[in-house]
C-alpha cells in the first residue's frame, strides 16, 4: 500500500494514526528530548507512522459527521499518545525526585545543572541518576516496548468507544504514587545515613561545645552521602530495572482506562 495511492477517508486515517505516534514520540524520553532536533523528530512520526498505518488502517476509526466531532477526534488522538508517553516518563521523574532528595540532605541542594533532555535545572546526584536510568532504558529495550504499545493501542483502544465523561484517571494517580514510593526507596539508604550523621553531629555539637560543627559536617555529610551514591549503585540498578519491567503492565492499564 503506497500512501500516495490513499483514498480520502484512508488519508483521515492516516492523520489520527499520525497524531497519535507524534503525540508519543514528542513527549516519549529520550526520542522526545530537545538534544533530538525537530527534523529527526519529524522525520521519525513519519516513518512510524507510515510503518503502522498498514498494520491498523483495517482498525475501527473515528468517523466525525463535522468539525466540532473531528476536533474531538484529534484530541482522542492526542490524549492516547501522551498517556503511553506519560507512564514511562513517571519512571525518569521518580529518578530524579531521589537525586534532588538526596542532593539536598548533602547540602547541594543549590547546586544545579541543566538537563539537556528537558532544559530545565535539576541537582548534581539527579543528572548523574538520569544518566544511568537512560541506559539502561535502552540497553533493557525499553523503546521498543513504546513502540509496540502505540501500535497495540490501535488493537485495544476502539475511538469510537472512547468517552471522556466516565472516563476516571484512578490508574494515572496510582501511578504518580507509585512514581514517590519509588523515589523514596532509591533514595533510602542515602537518606537513613545523612539522616544518622546528622544525629551524631547534633549530639557532638552539645557534648563538645567547643567544636565548629558546621565545618566538620559539610565535608563529612558530603563525602558519606557520595560513598552512599556508589555503594547503592546495585540497587538504584534493581530499582530502574524493575520499574522498566512494569512499563507494559502500566501501559495496559492505562489503554484499559480508555475503554468506555
Amino acid at each position: 500500500m503506497g500512501i500516495i495511492d490513499l483514498s480520502p477517508a484512508e488519508y483521515e486515517k492516516f492523520l489520527f494514526v499520525l497524531l497519535r505516534v507524534g503525540a508519543l514520540i514528542m513527549f516519549v524520553p529520550i526520542l522526545g528530548s530537545a538534544q533530538v532536533p525537530n527534523r529527526i523528530k519529524v522525520g521519525l512520526i513519519l516513518f512510524v507512522s507510515i510503518a503502522v498505518f498498514p498494520m491498523v488502517h483495517s482498525r475501527p476509526m473515528h468517523d466525525p459527521k463535522g468539525l466540532f466531532e473531528l476536533t474531538i477526534a484529534l484530541f482522542s488522538e492526542i490524549t492516547i499518545g501522551l498517556a503511553v508517553a506519560y507512564s514511562a516518563r513517571l519512571i525518569f521523574t521518580a529518578v530524579q525526585i531521589a537525586g534532588t532528595i538526596v542532593d539536598f540532605q548533602m547540602g547541594f541542594g543549590v547546586v544545579n545543572v541543566i538537563d539537556p533532555q528537558t532544559e530545565t535545572q535539576v541537582s548534581i546526584t539527579a543528572q548523574f541518576q538520569n544518566i544511568l536510568a537512560i541506559l539502561m532504558f535502552l540497553a533493557l529495550d525499553a523503546h521498543h516496548i513504546i513502540i509496540g504499545a502505540i501500535v497495540e493501542s490501535f488493537f485495544l483502544i476502539n475511538p469510537q468507544q472512547i468517552d471522556f465523561s466516565t472516563f476516571t484517571p484512578e490508574i494515572m494517580l496510582i501511578l504518580f504514587k507509585t512514581t514517590f514510593v519509588t523515589a523514596v526507596k532509591i533514595a533510602a539508604p542515602i537518606m537513613a545515613i545523612l539522616f544518622f550523621i546528622s544525629v551524631g553531629l547534633g549530639l557532638v555539637a552539645r557534648t563538645v561545645p567547643q567544636m565548629n560543627v558546621f565545618i566538620v559536617g559539610f565535608p563529612l555529610q558530603i563525602g558519606i552521602g557520595l560513598l552512599m551514591i556508589g555503594l547503592s549503585m546495585s540497587f538504584f540498578s534493581i530499582l530502574v530495572h524493575n520499574e522498566i519491567e512494569k512499563l507494559p503492565e502500566n501501559i495496559f492499564g492505562i489503554m484499559q482506562s480508555f475503554k468506555a
